[in-house]
């Protein structure tokens, strides 16, 4: 049991299900002034909404796992489960498995919200960690870029969803209309957050993991570039995401969110810490510690919307 939820990646799934928490009832309700589930999404729906989205990553980790079994054989010797644990076939049984719960409590929840077309965002998003798995892990930046999407998808549907289920109540609708703006903007900070983030962290994991995805062919940037060239990616987008902090805390400014303008200091020295350890690295061990700090900053910037709360 433990071996499994190493193989699903319990931790993530915990950030995944704290995020969409905190988006809804640290930021969505407090904004909007209502109570948990007094108008949106009710806690059938969100529920469901929770479980799609975990399924799906559930489904997405392991059959990452098995898609990089002969690279991990170099750079994490020993620690993939796939092939030693887990017959190969139990894991991909379980990757349909969990694709299929999730596809299905999507279906249900979009029914629910009476936009059965909506199940696509699900289907589409299974699609992309299967297309993400078996084509574009290894091609350049694609990959990167799918994973930082998906990031920032966890949090942008909470709202996306709330905002539907708001709208099938009229007199509610019209009454919160007004903080919509400020709905969007807190979405928009946290989610960039997530996406540029997650960027940058999946562009420092390609350059740890450069060893055997050169062995096993795949054209990260890292193995197409070079770890110098891939390096210097990841220095610009990391400038961008301390441009992107700064942008948020005068917009906090802007909006009376004193609490948020002072925490993201914090947010600010994390990206500084990352940009100067990616000017000193050179190993893998390196990367290996500035991929640890990320997900750090990572936790920090999700805790962040808890506080949103606390602005009221």
């Amino acid at each position: 049991m433990i071996a499994f939820f190493k193989l699903i990646r319990w931790p993530n799934i915990l950030m995944i299900w704290v995020a969409m928490c905190l988006a809804l009832f640290g930021v969505i309700n407090p904004v909007l002034s209502l109570q948990p589930f007094e108008a949106g999404l009710n806690m059938t729906e969100f529920l469901l909404l929770v479980g799609a989205t975990t399924f799906i990553a559930v489904a997405g980790y392991l059959l990452n796992d098995v898609s990089d079994m002969n690279p991990d054989s170099v750079n994490k010797p020993g620690k993939n489960q796939v092939g030693r644990r887990f017959a190969v076939h139990v894991v991909q049984i379980a990757y349909w498995l969990f694709t299929v719960l999730g596809v299905v409590a999507g279906t249900y929840f979009s029914y629910l919200l009476g936009r059965l077309s909506y199940s696509l965002i699900f289907v589409l998003s299974a699609g992309l960690l299967w297309f993400y798995s078996n084509r574009y892990q290894c091609q350049l930046l694609v990959g990167n870029l799918v994973v930082a999407f998906l990031s920032a998808l966890t949090i942008v549907i909470v709202w996306l969803f709330s905002f539907f289920a708001l709208a099938d109540r009229p007199d509610v609708f019209v009454s919160v209309q007004s903080f919509f703006t400020r709905a969007n903007l807190l979405i928009l900070i946290f989610s960039g957050f997530a996406f540029i983030a997650s960027l940058i962290r999946e562009m420092v994991k390609d350059m740890q993991d450069f060893k055997g995805d050169d062995r096993f062919g795949c054209r990260t940037l890292a193995v197409v570039s070079g770890i110098d060239k891939a390096k210097r990616w990841a220095i610009a987008v990391t400038v961008v995401a301390i441009l992107f902090a700064l942008w948020s805390q005068w917009r906090f400014y802007s909006i009376n969110f004193r609490l948020l303008f002072y925490y993201f200091i914090l947010i600010d020295v994390l990206f500084l810490g990352v940009l100067y350890l990616l000017f000193k690295a050179k190993s893998a061990g390196d990367f290996k510690k500035i991929s640890g700090l990320i997900k750090g900053l990572m936790i920090a910037g999700i805790l962040a919307m808890a506080l949103v709360y606390f602005e009221f």
